[in-house]
C-alpha cells in the first residue's frame, strides 16, 4: 500500500474534487463559500497564499495488527479556536521553520511521535479553512513501529488510531443538521469510533480516501 500511496503522492492530486463531497451547506442544501471551500482557486491565489498564515499535519502511518493505521486527536474544550475538534496531530508554522518540519514538531510535542522516527513520503493537497485564515499542508508520513504515545494535556485531550480500512468504509455520505455560527447548515462527516470528523480535518481525510482505495 505505501508503494502506491508514494506514487499517487507524487502525482496530480484530486484536491478539490476529493473535497467537494465534505462540503458544508446551507440547511436548502445550497453550499456555503466561506465554508465549502468551493472557491479553492481564489483562496490559494498567490496573493491569498501570502497573506494566509501557515500550518501543518501530520498524516503518520504504522501498522498495527497487519493494518496500516494513522493518529486522530481530540482538542481540549479549552482550545480556543477548534475547541472538541477531531483533528490531526498539527499546529502553526514557527518562525524559521519549514512546513515539513512544523508537522514533525507538532506531531512530538502534542502525542510523542519522534521526529527521526518519521520518513516523509509526499504532501496532501494545502487546505484553506477560511474561517480563521490558515492554509493547512498535510504532510504523509511512514513510521516503522507504533509509536509510544506521550499526549500532551495542554493540546490534546484524548488520542484515536484509525485504521485505513476503517476511514474509507466510513466514507458513506453521511450528513447531520447543525446550528453552525447561527446558520443551520447540513455538514457532510465521517463517523468514526464514535466520534465526528469534518471540516479541514474531514477535507484532508476525504483526499486520503481517494488516493488510498
Amino acid at each position: 500500500m505505501i508503494q502506491k500511496l508514494q506514487k499517487k503522492l507524487e502525482g496530480e492530486l484530486p484536491g478539490i474534487k476529493s473535497w467537494k463531497r465534505m462540503a458544508v451547506k446551507s440547511g436548502k442544501g445550497e453550499s456555503i463559500e466561506s465554508e465549502s471551500l468551493q472557491k479553492y482557486s481564489d483562496w490559494v491565489s498567490k496573493e491569498k497564499k501570502n497573506s494566509m498564515k501557515k500550518a501543518a499535519v501530520l498524516v503518520g502511518l504504522f501498522k498495527k495488527n497487519d493494518e496500516w493505521c494513522f493518529s486522530l486527536i481530540r482538542r481540549p474544550m479549552s482550545e480556543k479556536n477548534h475547541p472538541g475538534q477531531i483533528a490531526l496531530p498539527g499546529g502553526a508554522m514557527e518562525k524559521n521553520e519549514t512546513l515539513k518540519n512544523t508537522a514533525l514538531r507538532e506531531a512530538f510535542e502534542e502525542v510523542g511521535i519522534k521526529p527521526e522516527d518519521v520518513k516523509i513520503i509526499g504532501q496532501l493537497t494545502p487546505v484553506p479553512v477560511p474561517v480563521s485564515e490558515y492554509l493547512i499542508y498535510p504532510f504523509v508520513g511512514v513510521i516503522d513501529y507504533e509509536p509510544e504515545w506521550v499526549i500532551n494535556e495542554d493540546e490534546v485531550e484524548k488520542i484515536f488510531i484509525l485504521r485505513i480500512s476503517e476511514l474509507i468504509s466510513s466514507d458513506n455520505g453521511y450528513t447531520e443538521m447543525w446550528d453552525l455560527r447561527g446558520n443551520k447548515v447540513e455538514v457532510p462527516i465521517f463517523k468514526v469510533m464514535n466520534e465526528t470528523v469534518w471540516g479541514a480535518t474531514a477535507a484532508v481525510l476525504s483526499e486520503l480516501i481517494d488516493i488510498a482505495k
